[in-house]
């Protein structure tokens, strides 16, 4: 099965509880990566951003509040996922973020000083990806990724195996997320989008690429700059 369709089959109809599971299957370390993100992502000031694979715009919202002189755009696959993004921008008052369906993997229009991913990377084919965000980011730009890795240190593999037994079982009990349970440790386990990355971003002329692996090696945040012309 393709990734996009994957994605799809493993999130279909999981919007309106995608919020609460982020913070139980992180166990609340969620809010540190973001905040991390943005700690990252405040090397600039950037004027315009770009949130990739947004879902119903966690860091969106976030990168915007933080930077409230910029135009934050966020796109994710999931029309699904853009309704419940959507209806939080009314309720809130934030007011510089737009969001638009549209595959990470398509180049999109304008030009971006920082362009942020969460939990996109190990869905993604990341030459494709990084080499799209070349075309589009503006010179010293940002781009910054984050997503879920598995642990080298064997004390924390061990944890973290038992923790997605209970996860799964948790998972299981719910019809919406059953397909994640099912498949994300796998994919998870597979992924090599860390080092896939460093070497995308090598090859398309981004330089300081710095990689920041997590608490528990359970997560790590990739982050570079653009230098030189856009294409």
């Amino acid at each position: 099965m393709d990734q996009p369709n994957l994605v799809r089959q493993i999130f279909a109809t999981t919007g309106s509880t995608y919020d609460l599971m982020v913070k139980v299957a992180t166990l609340g370390q969620d809010s540190s990566w973001k905040k991390r993100i943005l700690e990252i992502s405040s090397q600039i000031t950037p004027k315009t951003i770009l949130d990739l694979a947004c879902g119903t715009g966690i860091l969106t919202f976030a990168l915007a509040q933080r930077f409230p002189e910029s135009a934050v755009v966020g796109i994710d696959l999931q029309e699904e996922y853009l309704l419940y993004a959507r209806a939080k921008k009314i309720k809130s008052a934030v007011k510089n973020v737009e969001f638009f369906q549209a595959n990470a993997e398509d180049v999109v229009e304008n030009r971006y000083d920082l362009i942020t991913a969460s939990y996109l990377p190990k869905y993604i084919n990341m030459n494709v990806v990084i080499r799209n965000c070349s075309k589009i980011l503006n010179p010293e730009g940002l781009i910054v990724f984050h997503d879920f890795t598995y642990p080298e240190n064997a004390f924390y593999r061990l944890t973290y195996n038992i923790y997605w037994v209970l996860l799964r079982s948790v998972l299981h009990m719910s019809q919406s997320w059953r397909e994640m349970g099912r498949e994300l440790k796998h994919i998870i386990v597979e992924s090599t989008w860390v080092t896939t990355m460093k070497s995308a971003l090598e090859v398309h002329g981004f330089t300081e690429i710095q990689v920041e692996i997590q608490p528990w090696e359970v997560s790590a945040i990739v982050y570079a700059t653009r230098r030189g012309t856009v294409h």
